[in-house]
């Protein structure tokens, strides 16, 4: 935690609240702090050299936003990401996504495809070769590029509000093997579809890519949801339903 605390820097702030609110909302996203951890105010107004005042702040737009909680003598706990926020991410994701995909497939460009195909190629690569990091790097670019060509800055800005929870989920997922190879086969299944110019068809695939994507993420930040085939672990009917809305959309 110390490591990632020395990054912050009020003089350099837009305003101290707000950096202080975003530094302990991405060290939450990391694992700095984790599900069940204490955060005391008087501790982290020391080590970010700021009054207690921007401290009370960020804990009061954390809670408000379900990844902090504050309980009668205990003080503040972490909260983290529950399943519930999972699915409701998800679906808000497929919900917004879905309405990209007709505007993308209408104004994207010849060069936008050809990078994005190029992206895929280069994912395969990096499959082979096992460098996660780059791939979640161009799986993020992809994604990017792939929205921007709807020509929809504020449509896309409202799926960025949730940019976070995206790379955190997506680094989940793609952390089993198999599920690296599912989903880039995925990406360029749904890319054939736009360049075909079948939205029925791109929509029909991003529904089957995200409800996919949901349950690998269900089990593997919360252990329940799809479980990999060697675990005897049952699946809940509740969650699996939870996670088959008709709204679709895409990783």
């Amino acid at each position: 935690m110390e490591k990632f605390l020395e990054r912050f820097s009020a003089a350099e702030a837009r305003t101290v609240r707000d950096m202080v609110y975003e530094t302990l909302r991405q060290a939450i996203f990391e694992g700095v702090f984790k599900n069940g951890d204490r955060m005391v105010e008087k501790e982290l107004a020391e080590k970010l050299r700021v009054s207690r005042t921007p401290i009370r702040e960020a804990f009061r737009r954390l809670e408000v936003e379900g990844l902090i909680k504050h309980y009668p003598r205990k003080g503040v706990l972490v909260r983290g990401i529950t399943a519930e926020d999972i699915i409701e991410i998800y679906a808000i994701r497929e919900a917004l996504e879905t309405m990209a995909l007709s505007f993308v497939v209408e104004n994207i460009t010849e060069d936008e495809k050809q990078k994005l195909y190029k992206l895929i190629e280069k994912m395969k690569v990096l499959i082979e070769v096992g460098d996660d990091e780059e791939l979640l790097q161009k799986s993020r670019f992809f994604n990017e590029l792939l929205l921007r060509s709807s020509r929809m800055p504020r449509l896309v800005n409202l799926i960025n509000n949730y940019q976070e929870y995206i790379a955190r989920f997506r680094k989940a997922t793609l952390s089993k093997p198999s599920r690296k190879v599912d989903a880039l086969k995925d990406h360029e299944e749904i890319l054939r579809a736009i360049d075909q110019m079948d939205v029925a068809r791109a929509r029909e695939l991003t529904v089957r890519h995200l409800k996919s994507a949901c349950r690998e993420c269900l089990h593997a930040i919360t252990g329940i949801g799809t479980a990999p085939p060697d675990s005897s672990k049952p699946v809940p009917d509740n969650i699996i339903s939870a996670t088959d809305s008709s709204i679709p959309g895409k990783e």
